[in-house]
């Protein structure tokens, strides 16, 4: 599979910055991948991709906290491609290309869309990572059977993932939002061996949640519902009593230093119309990311 790179991707030129945008040469490779087949309240999910990376361009270069300039770790940004409108074909089309990027030894950051592509991108990193824990920040369990007579909604995104044979564990954290409809808390309740949630009014610290994580690789899926709406308006679904930045900052560090995050998506986001403080929200969350995988303090 050969991938075509963006000439003004995440980060972009406006800063005056010269970094490497090659494909070959770049550590990590953002991929919009603006999936949506279905929502069940807000839309608009479809533009989050392009709305980070408008975002990502007001960024600037240095981390606040370790002063490394994080783009020097090689970023590159795959155009825009053509997603299938059948689900299941568009999260093939996924699994194929976090694959390749997994096996050309390089980080993938899928930037949603709605949450159903996680199964995909998953899939994909587990054809090289056969032993994984998925670390899935949320207000939604996003454990039901089905939704909405689909397989393949952002409600059940989760549960298509622990069907995946290389998940070992699934750790949620912020979690506020639960379901006796399509089976959501009996599956939580039967699987209790293989899932740890955090609800939000837990507030759990780092330590609490890298004891929950058993294998060395895990996989980040970060649906942006997981803040709190008063800090991120811009979601579908949003659910009072969420998450605050410093707050999961702390927690995504702890992870990224103790363990090899292999890949990680970030999405929900549907962007609100002149109101561009949630999109640069979710771009500097992906460059955090981005700069806890590369960077040392």
């Amino acid at each position: 599979m050969k991938f075509s790179i963006q000439k003004n991707g995440f980060l972009g030129i406006d800063q005056g910055v010269s970094f490497e945008t090659s494909y070959l040469k770049a550590r990590s490779i953002i991929v919009p991948f603006g999936m949506e087949a279905h929502v069940s309240y807000g839309a608009g999910t479809r533009n989050g991709p392009k709305a980070i990376i408008k975002a990502s361009h007001q960024l600037n270069e240095n981390d606040e906290q370790s002063f490394a300039k994080t783009y020097k770790s090689g970023l590159a940004t795959l155009n825009f491609t053509a997603i299938p409108k059948d689900p299941a074909k568009a999260l093939s089309l996924l699994t194929a290309m976090t694959r390749q990027i997994s096996a050309d030894g390089k980080f993938p950051v899928i930037l949603g869309g709605e949450h159903t592509l996680t199964a995909g991108a998953v899939e994909g990193v587990s054809k090289l990572y056969q032993d994984l824990t998925v670390v899935h920040f949320d207000a939604h369990l996003d454990l039901r059977k089905q939704y909405r007579d689909s397989r393949y909604s952002h409600a059940s995104a989760l549960r298509r993932v622990m069907e995946n044979k290389s998940i070992r564990k699934l750790v949620q954290i912020g979690i506020r939002s639960a379901s006796e409809v399509d089976e959501e808390i009996g599956y939580l309740k039967a699987q209790k061996s293989r899932i740890k949630t955090f609800w939000a009014w837990e507030t759990p610290a780092p330590k609490r949640v890298l004891d929950e994580i058993p294998t060395k690789d895990v996989y980040l899926t970060f649906d942006v519902d997981a803040f709190d709406p008063s800090i991120m308006p811009s979601t579908g679904t949003p659910e009072p009593g969420g998450l605050q930045w410093w707050q999961t900052l702390k927690i995504l560090e702890s992870i990224f230093r103790s363990k090899n995050v292999v890949g990680a998506d970030v999405v929900e986001l549907a962007p609100m119309k002149n109101f561009p403080g949630p999109d640069f929200m979710a771009a500097k969350l992906v460059y955090k990311l981005i700069n806890y995988k590369f960077s040392r303090r």
